[in-house]
């Protein structure tokens, strides 16, 4: 529409009312030019005004972009780090299951000659529970 004249010049309502024998057809050069301009000039400030509007909106698209981004890096930390305190209770988990292993293997009654000396019971649960806090700190030294 900018580029033509003629159009321009007929967008002009208020010259087109009020002198309307201006503007028969053909319309000299010279009536083009001249009443054009004014049309020109409005249409081309509305076209900045939409070009400024879409360059806010695309500031805006590339800010909720940034936005997003953060959420999702602030997400996947906090899922990092539940992922992390579930494995620390799955090694205490094994850690205890391992305790009532040994537990469970001498209370089966079993004769093994360990039962005759005083000092044993004091040995093996001294030795599954020492087994047990270095197996967990090496566990959780390793994750």
């Amino acid at each position: 529409v900018l580029d033509e004249d003629e159009d321009l010049a007929l967008m002009n309502l208020g010259k087109l009312i009020t002198d309307p024998g201006r503007f028969l057809l053909p319309v000299s050069q010279e009536v083009l030019h001249e009443e054009s301009d004014e049309p020109e000039l409005i249409l081309e400030a509305y076209l900045q005004q939409a070009l400024g509007i879409a360059n806010g909106l695309d500031l805006l698209r590339g800010q909720i972009r940034t936005t997003e981004e953060q959420i999702t890096m602030a997400l996947d930390a906090i899922r990092n780090r539940i992922l992390y305190v579930n494995t620390l209770l799955s090694v205490a988990s094994l850690c205890v299951a391992t305790g009532s292993f040994v537990g469970s293997v001498f209370g089966m009654n079993l004769r093994n000659h360990i039962e005759d000396e005083p000092t044993a019971f004091l040995r093996v649960t001294c030795g599954t529970v020492a087994g047990c806090v270095f197996m967990g700190s090496a566990m959780t030294y390793a994750f």
